[in-house]
């Protein structure tokens, strides 16, 4: 078994010869941010809701021809998935067919005040020409979606340009193209359904690999709260809460790359109190009926919830949303 911070995976047949395997994947109710590792606490029904959304956005997926390693769901927390070669020690020059880009694609919508795209460019780590331009002035709202690329299996993930990310990826330009072509399709779906629901989709992130044809395909998962940031009536309804409970961690664990501290090392953060934890798990039960059965009550319950995780939190979200 393998296990990440938030996921399980068990391995049934083992990809071979560039064929894939097949595995089962485990939505848990783990949760990581900013890159720490697993948190101290787990939120009950976050798997289950993961899983749910998950599922439905492969449905969405499949019925728009946008090829993915989703097979069947075989729990309520648990789906069967072509399982793709990890080449993490670079024995092949190239990534091929049955093999996993190692890379992340983040497409974004909006650039709303949390967004890392301002820090980067204060920095002088992005160039500001590489921003689209927005739909209106002062709007956090871009004309077209930002395609990015970062590593994936480096201690932290960073940002790398478009010809870092092909040797780094080890494909080649076109392949590049073809992965940022169906990650604005992705985008433009999920963006669809966000508004069939009442939602707004401001940035999210995938991961792509290679079929037995050499054809990219969406592999991990897509459309929920742990890889997108969903925004309803102003506030975000994603993993963003969880992040707001943890102000300066972000800072502590890049502090602790740059020292070289391991992991094992890094300072533990403080546990969620319990009516926090409660909050956080109704909004993502909530979170989930409005994704798969959008509709006036499930719209309704979202609303009480994150009025719940606001009045157990003191979080005033709206201050950090920049929409």
């Amino acid at each position: 078994m393998k296990r990440w911070s938030t996921k399980d995976l068990y391995t049934l047949t083992p990809p071979a010869d560039g064929r894939p395997g097949d595995a089962i994947l485990t939505f848990t109710d783990r949760y990581s941010v900013f890159d720490f590792g697993v948190m101290p606490d787990e939120i009950p029904g976050k798997g289950r809701a993961t899983c749910a959304m998950a599922v439905k956005s492969f449905g969405l997926l499949h019925d728009a021809g946008i090829p993915t390693h989703f097979l069947e769901q075989v729990s309520d927390n648990a789906i069967r998935v072509k399982l793709l070669d990890i080449d993490l020690e670079g024995r092949r020059a190239r990534t091929g067919p049955g093999g996993m880009i190692p890379l992340q694609v983040v497409y974004r919508n909006a650039l709303p005040r949390e967004s890392s795209v301002h820090r980067r460019v204060a920095a002088g780590r992005l160039d500001a020409a590489l921003v689209p331009d927005r739909r209106e002035p002062g709007s956090p709202w871009l004309a077209e979606t930002m395609v990015e690329f970062t590593t994936k299996f480096e201690e932290t993930d960073r940002f790398v340009t478009r010809t870092e990310a092909a040797a780094v990826g080890r494909i080649e330009d076109e392949d590049i193209a073809a992965i940022v072509k169906r990650a604005q399709q992705l985008a433009a779906l999920l963006t669809a359904h966000c508004a069939s629901t009442g939602m707004q989709l401001v940035d999210g992130k995938a991961e792509f690999g290679f079929d037995e044809t050499g054809t990219p395909i969406v592999i991990d998962h897509a459309g929920t709260p742990d890889e997108n940031r969903f925004y309803y009536d102003g506030v975000p309804v994603c993993k963003e809460l969880l992040r707001h409970l943890h102000p300066g961690l972000r800072e502590v664990v890049q502090s602790c790359v740059r020292d070289g501290l391991p992991r094992a090392n890094w300072p533990r953060p403080e546990p969620l109190a319990r009516t926090t934890i409660a909050a956080v798990s109704e909004v993502y039960a909530a979170l989930t009926d409005v994704w798969t059965t959008p509709g006036d009550p499930a719209r309704r319950r979202l609303t009480a919830a994150v009025r719940e995780f606001t009045d157990a939190t003191g979080a005033r979200l709206e201050e950090r949303t920049g929409l």
